[in-house]
């Protein structure tokens, strides 16, 4: 074999060499990507009259139902890769009865960034043609085992005192009261206070007391009443998931 020859094969081998390792490193990756996914939780604060339940979730093309609980997130659903989320109505469509059309009723678009998503699903005070609800969708990364979440939809501000800690929780967003880390559960004194827009002074919403406990989670939405100086308050239970065997 002439010096030439087994220059050329060598180089061959170590293109080889290092090719194959680089293909091998890229599958895992790509199968670790795939199996992350996305997920979000929807969490009804009211049903309209006439809602089915399950609803309709159409997510890509693909139609499911979700049950919607009372006072508890759904199960989760998988984000699809446009982030779009819809719960919809099948019907015959008009145009041709042996086709089906999705008649809208909520829809939430999911940021690329955020991994797990809560879609709160807020009844209109009047239906906008076939859409029911408007949509909320808060990032859930940082909101961990014995926290509370607190979401304000209403016009007016919002402060909450838990034990010794007071979150503030202003017009349009969102607070969390991040859980000490506790050997057991504790009782806690919660105070809810809002401020009026009329009277220009903080009142009293609610007080009770609450157990905490790093098995669960929980959300609490407030929205505006029926009139101005009401508040309402919608208690969410968002268990944590158990890690599997």
């Amino acid at each position: 074999m002439s010096s030439a020859l087994k220059i050329a094969l060598c180089h061959v081998c170590f293109l080889i060499a290092g090719i194959l390792p680089l293909a091998a490193q890229s599958e895992p990756t790509d199968d670790k990507r795939e199996a992350a996914g996305r997920s979000a939780w929807f969490a009804c604060l009211s049903k309209p009259e006439g809602l089915e339940n399950p609803v309709k979730m159409l997510a890509g093309e693909q139609v499911t139902e979700l049950e919607l609980p009372e006072f508890m997130a759904s199960e989760a659903v998988k984000i699809p890769a446009d982030g779009i989320l819809r719960i919809v109505r099948v019907v015959p469509d008009p145009a041709d009865p042996k086709k089906t059309k999705y008649l809208i009723l909520a829809e939430a678009k999911i940021p690329e960034s955020v991994r797990e998503a809560l879609v709160i699903l807020d009844p209109l005070p009047e239906p906008e043609g076939d859409l029911l609800f408007r949509t909320k969708v808060q990032d859930l990364a940082k909101f961990k085992g014995g926290d509370r979440l607190f979401i304000n939809l209403s016009d007016t501000n919002i402060g909450v005192k838990i034990g010794d800690t007071a979150v503030a929780v202003p017009v349009k967003q969102a607070a969390i009261y991040a859980s000490p880390n506790l050997a057991n559960p504790a009782n806690m004194p919660i105070i809810y206070r809002f401020y009026h827009p009329e009277q220009k002074k903080w009142k009293l919403l609610t007080a009770t007391t609450v157990v905490i406990t790093p098995t669960r989670r929980e959300i609490c939405v407030f929205n505006n009443g029926s009139r101005i100086g009401k508040i309402k308050k919608h208690g969410i239970l968002f268990p944590v998931p158990q890690p599997q065997p």
